[in-house]
């Protein structure tokens, strides 16, 4: 018999208690789940949320970008694009470290407008993110992007490395790409934007058609060492 509403909570609990020991157990499983199963599912839902961020944040973290390369112009396979993330990783990760070079394509389709803008809308969110540290493309387009100030001069990156690896910076010197920036005054002058590395030994070792293709800093990187490294592992 059931309790008015207004019955005392006591008397509400003890009769709760009557009935389900008279019934079987399979009877309270069933009496169970039919009156507490919007609460039992939001508490399993809520568990498997827990257990789900304690291993992401602490147990099992996905790994962080060592260095992220966007891939604009040239010719390459998947296999050839896979075996350099892995020889980047091996040059450039420090070992133990949870973090991992990244490639994304980028590459443009004229038949196919609504995926090229597509793709170029996720750079420039990427870009505006700051996880693009280094293009890879082809001569127009590293003018265009050095018009538009996708990419910025590579001063900074190349004294750096010329301080530390003087060898790598001397095979780097006569591959540089020179292209128009707009200067702080609001000039454009001949800056040193790129560097072709499409006959570097790293592209001739994992088989790469040797081709016109010139890597960049992005306006918006702030990974000086990975980009060092990147270069040495280019040229070393």
């Amino acid at each position: 018999m059931d309790l008015p509403a207004e019955a005392p909570l006591k008397d509400k609990l003890n009769a709760e208690r009557d009935k389900l020991r008279k019934m079987t157990f399979k009877g309270k499983l069933e009496y169970i789940w039919d009156y507490y199963k919007i609460p039992i599912i939001c508490i399993i839902a809520g568990l498997i949320l827990i257990v789900s961020l304690i291993n992401t944040l602490y147990i099992n973290p996905p790994p962080g970008n060592a260095l992220m390369i966007a891939w604009s112009a040239g010719i390459a396979t998947d296999e050839q694009l896979d075996k350099l993330k892995e020889t980047l990783d091996e040059r450039i990760v420090d070992e133990g470290a949870n973090k991992v070079v990244t490639i994304s394509l980028f590459i443009a389709s004229e038949l196919n407008p609504s995926f090229s803008m597509a793709n170029a809308q996720r750079m420039l969110a990427m870009l505006a993110a700051g996880e693009i540290d280094l293009f890879i493309t082809d001569l127009p387009l590293l003018k265009e992007y050095s018009n538009q100030e996708i990419i910025q001069p590579l001063d900074i990156v190349l004294d750096a490395l010329k301080a530390r690896n003087p060898a790598v910076y001397d095979r780097i010197e006569e591959k540089i790409v020179y292209a128009s920036y707009r200067t702080e005054d609001g000039s454009t002058a001949e800056r040193k934007m790129g560097i072709n590395i499409g006959d570097s030994p790293l592209l001739a070792e994992l088989g790469f058609y040797e081709q016109e293709l010139i890597i960049s800093i992005s306006i918006s990187f702030g990974n000086i060492e990975g980009v060092i490294r990147s270069f040495v592992a280019f040229f070393e």
